[in-house]
């Protein structure tokens, strides 16, 4: 008899764990800049639908998203699409090898620290921020090498049958992704998730 209910489970929780990694990455984010954000904020409430607030928002700044946190949440995640898909023993190197090699990709926020700190700031030289940009821009691409192995590494051990279930948890994450965007964008109604 086949079990249905850890699979759909799992697919949501792989699929949260994708769009959190890929909305910290900067896929989301990128579309969201070019929106105006003093239309989000005067835009009405019967707009928002049943999710809508009686009081609005208010604008305050703050970081936009906890680098720590976004960290713990991603670990959750992938820790139940392990079991989800049943790692074996011996396929546990691999899969060791693909989560960190993912939430290393995760941004953490300390190339940012030096820049927001105002005594830190001040302290800088000519051409710092360039040259932070390029070695931000050098690391991740360090990372994103060492996820395209991990991730060859991990499809030469999972089974067809995981295989076939990655398949299902990554198209429920990709039509996830869609929805959320499109819901950040206004396009889409309701709750993106």
């Amino acid at each position: 008899m086949r079990m249905t209910f850890p699979f759909t489970l799992s697919a949501r929780l792989a699929g949260g764990a994708a769009v959190l990694a890929l909305v910290t990455a900067g896929v989301v984010a990128t579309r969201a800049l070019a929106q105006d954000p003093a239309r989000l904020l005067a835009a009405p409430a019967e707009a928002a639908g049943s999710w809508a607030c009686e009081e609005p928002f208010a604008a305050e700044p703050g970081p936009a998203f906890d680098p720590a946190a976004a960290r713990l949440i991603a670990s959750l995640l992938l820790s139940a699409q392990e079991t989800a898909l049943g790692i074996r023993t011996d396929q546990m190197d691999a899969w060791r090898g693909y989560t960190t090699a993912l939430i290393a990709l995760l941004p953490s926020g300390d190339r940012l620290a030096r820049w927001t700190d105002e005594t830190k700031r001040a302290e800088a030289q000519a051409f710092d921020l360039a040259q932070d940009i390029a070695g931000a821009a050098i690391e991740r691409g360090e990372k994103a090498r060492a996820l395209q192995d991990a991730v060859s590494n991990l499809k030469a051990v999972l089974t067809p049958e995981q295989m076939g279930m990655a398949r299902q948890m990554q198209k429920r994450l990709v039509e996830r992704i869609v929805r959320y965007v499109d819901w950040r964008a206004g396009e889409g109604a309701g709750m993106p998730l």
